[in-house]
């Protein structure tokens, strides 16, 4: 896709900003393959360029390059900077460091140039969780976390709800002018064609009548992006436990099942699990009991897809009543978080009461202390506000349990409004609505998507 017909993700004009304020600290961008980290940075340039800034102070290295594979960083862009006479120092100049996961190293040789150069402004783009971020995950699995990396971090999600009924210019076919939804049904039937087609900007956002193919997408992310990426000597068998976990997003799963099933070493299969999560395509969601305790021992866990068009490209698009339906919506509202801390919070719950096993589809914990924050259930039945103690009496339990800190929500079709269940005021929205409204708060505000791109 041309960067000058390339849609613009909402994402451009905040990654300027924290670019802009640098000053001895580098802006990353990461995010999964063809989330289009590439072209937002050329749109920078762009955007740059508008501005008044000199070419001849815009540096774009693309580190993928193996003549780049054994040079020093600071060294490397100092070469640019004379090559395109800004002289030695860059004073000035911006930086683009794409593919930088290919440097040995890369955060601490990153950290060691924006401390060497303070007067230019470094941008770097990896398709990996940095570091820090890793250490992140590890904390919420039980590990230790090390804290923030040496930088500022942007992470570029898969396209959000909220962005591709914005470029697909259909938001204001369904929205009055002052933001109330006029046709539910048509906003359920885009949420369907964004589970299938629109995670991606490739496919997502083709002009002149074009239909993209999630299927060329899914191709080129699990056989030539993740072999780019993979230092695991079975590309084949990272493909196919990618497969499997796509086919099953949303399914609570264990190392032993997998092991079972794949005929795979328990500790391969780990290294296998953090790899795809590491590359953004995977999201492993926790498990907390009935009283909101975190396991020391994580065995069982949920994977969900960052986005749920990847399924699409494996076995097909699926209808509004497909019963794999429920759970794509589910991996869409995971995926509506993933540039957002709270999506380091997320938990499920799982307990066992007497003799029946209790479910919560999604906790969202705290980032420090115990208390749940809310709980979210979906009900794509849309049984939940005739029938609540059916459909939400797990939730019912574990709120009388925990008291969260702010009311909870079942996530429907089409059934809207709030009610009090026993003590608990719980808040009824179509999942659709909600995805809309969560992206469009967290992409820099309620009135961050009115204006054409």
């Amino acid at each position: 896709m041309a960067v000058q017909r390339a849609a613009r993700r909402a994402f451009v004009h905040p990654f300027l900003e924290r670019l802009r304020n640098g000053g001895g600290v580098a802006a990353v961008l990461s995010g999964p393959g063809r989330a289009g980290k590439s072209i937002l940075i050329k749109q920078v340039i762009q955007l740059l360029m508008g501005a008044g800034v000199d070419p001849k102070f815009l540096v774009y290295l693309r580190l993928d390059n193996p003549a780049f594979a054994n040079l020093n960083l600071i060294e490397l862009v100092d070469q640019a900077f004379m090559t395109s006479g800004v002289g030695a120092g860059g004073s000035g100049a911006y930086v683009f460091l794409d593919d930088i996961h290919n440097v040995p190293e890369w955060e601490e040789r990153l950290d060691e140039l924006a401390r060497a150069r303070p007067s230019c402004r470094i941008a770097a783009v990896t398709a990996l969780v940095p570091e820090a971020d890793t250490d992140v995950m590890g904390a919420a699995a039980g590990g230790k976390h090390k804290g923030p990396g040496p930088f500022s971090h942007t992470i570029l999600p898969p396209v959000l709800f909220a962005e591709y009924l914005h470029i697909k210019r259909i938001r204001e076919k369904l929205f009055d002018p002052y933001g109330r939804l006029t046709d539910l049904d048509a906003l359920n039937a885009a949420f369907v064609d964004y589970v299938n087609f629109g995670g991606f900007p490739e496919v997502s956002f083709l002009t002149g009548g074009q239909v993209g193919n999630p299927v060329d997408v899914t191709s080129k992310i699990l056989h030539r992006d993740l072999a780019g990426l993979c230092g695991i000597a079975d590309q084949r068998e990272v493909a196919k436990l990618m497969t499997r976990l796509a086919l099953e997003t949303g399914i609570e799963t264990s190392i032993e099942n997998l092991s079972k099933d794949m005929s795979v070493a328990k500790n391969t299969l780990r290294k296998y699990l953090e790899f795809l999560e590491s590359s953004y395509l995977i999201k492993r969601i926790w498990r907390v009991d009935g009283e909101a305790k975190r396991f020391q021992r994580q065995t069982r866990f949920k994977v969900y897809l960052t986005s749920p068009a990847l399924r699409a490209g494996l076995a097909g698009p699926v209808a509004m009543d497909d019963e794999a339906m429920a759970r794509l919506a589910e991996t869409a509202v995971i995926s509506q978080f993933m540039h957002s801390p709270t999506f380091q919070r997320l938990y499920y719950a799982f307990w066992k009461k007497g003799r029946k096993h209790k479910h919560v589809s999604l906790v969202e914990m705290p980032a420090k202390g115990t208390k749940p924050v809310k709980c979210i259930e979906l009900d794509w039945s849309n049984k939940a506000i005739a029938r609540p103690h059916d459909v939400l009496g797990d939730m019912l339990d574990f709120l009388d349990e925990n008291r969260p800190a702010t009311p909870s929500k079942a996530l429907t079709r089409n059934m809207s409004g709030k009610r009090f269940i026993g003590e608990h005021e719980i808040g009824f929205m179509p999942v659709a609505v909600w995805c809309f409204a969560v992206g469009q708060v967290l992409l820099e505000g309620p009135g961050a998507l009115k204006k054409p791109a």
